[in-house]
């Protein structure tokens, strides 16, 4: 199993999919890398928030990241469960999640 992750920046959506089943979002610089790279948002923290999926569930952190990050429009703190109805928003860029295609 893998995970889809979709992410919505200024209006436009791009959709990214991994077999590995963790996902770290941020901004990378000479310190840090990420699977998805929000750079366009100056607001994201280099290693903001990592999802992902544990026996058949997902779960999205905030890395002590300056803005935060929110699930359904609440503060994320700790390790939360999402599904693919919730909507994460991590800087200005709004996130979503769910399994990769049956036939990926």
């Amino acid at each position: 199993m893998g995970i889809q992750i979709s992410y919505q920046f200024k209006g436009r959506w791009k959709i990214r999919q991994f077999g590995d089943n963790q996902v770290v979002i941020g901004r990378p610089n000479s310190q840090s890398s990420v699977d998805i790279d929000l750079s366009p948002d100056t607001t994201v923290s280099r290693l903001h928030a990592r999802i992902w999926s544990d026996k058949g569930q997902f779960w999205v952190e905030d890395l002590d990241s300056r803005y935060g990050t929110t699930v359904n429009g609440g503060k994320l703190v700790g390790r939360t469960k999402v599904s693919n109805q919730d909507t994460i928003v991590i800087g200005e860029t709004t996130v979503k999640v769910d399994d990769l295609p049956a036939n990926e």
